[in-house]
């Protein structure tokens, strides 16, 4: 079991996070503490930073085992914008997203290393596509869409393509999952992101 460094896990990611885009480097960068969105609205960026958005997570606790481009898990890397520390999370596709679905969500293949945590009694969200691949959730629906947070905790479901289907599995351990590298993710109109693809969450997994 490899001991993760305070610095990778995020505080409270059941609360709003925000993330910028470093239009120089193609690096996505998430704030470390939670960050209102009245704050994120407030806070101005240097330039090449772009911002992104606020984010709930969907899961109980995340951290990610190293930033991308790193050669084995360890710290990730840090920087300090605006009083406010922000670690590299991810790296997305140089030619952006694509929507195999028409109508559907955007889909992206996300440079990142990225685990999540589920606490015993909580219900986690899987989408299944109809190839068979099952993804969860790991961003919650927003009231707004457009994936920017604004107040309020949704938990709506998304409009879902046919032959997709989303089921709720109540977890009766702790559950660990350790997304692949790149990461499948697929994002919604609502805000709400699933990703993956995962195994199915039978057992309790250890970190």
């Amino acid at each position: 079991m490899i001991a993760v460094p305070p610095e990778n896990q995020l505080v409270n990611c059941r609360e709003p996070h925000a993330e910028f885009l470093d239009t120089a480097t193609g690096t996505v960068w998430q704030s470390h503490l939670p960050i209102t969105a009245e704050e994120w609205a407030e806070l101005t960026l240097p330039e090449p930073l772009v911002k992104l958005g606020l984010g709930r997570g969907a899961m109980d606790e995340h951290w990610f085992r190293c930033s991308p481009g790193a050669e084995a898990p360890g710290a990730v890397s840090e920087r300090t914008v605006a009083g406010r520390r922000f670690i590299h999370c991810a790296n997305p596709p140089a030619g952006g997203g694509d929507r195999p679905v028409q109508g559907g969500p955007v889909r992206l293949f996300v440079d990142k290393h990225h685990s999540l945590c589920f606490h015993a009694g909580r219900t986690a969200q899987i989408l299944r596509l109809p190839n068979g691949r099952e993804y969860v959730q790991v961003i919650e629906a927003s009231p707004e869409g457009g994936g920017l947070l604004q107040q309020g905790r949704a938990s709506m479901a998304p409009p879902l393509p046919d032959g997709w289907m989303l089921r709720g599995l109540l977890l009766d351990a702790r559950t660990v999952v350790h997304l692949p590298s790149p990461t499948e993710a697929w994002f919604f109109a609502n805000g709400a992101s699933f990703q993956g693809p995962v195994e199915e969450f039978t057992e309790a997994q250890a970190r």
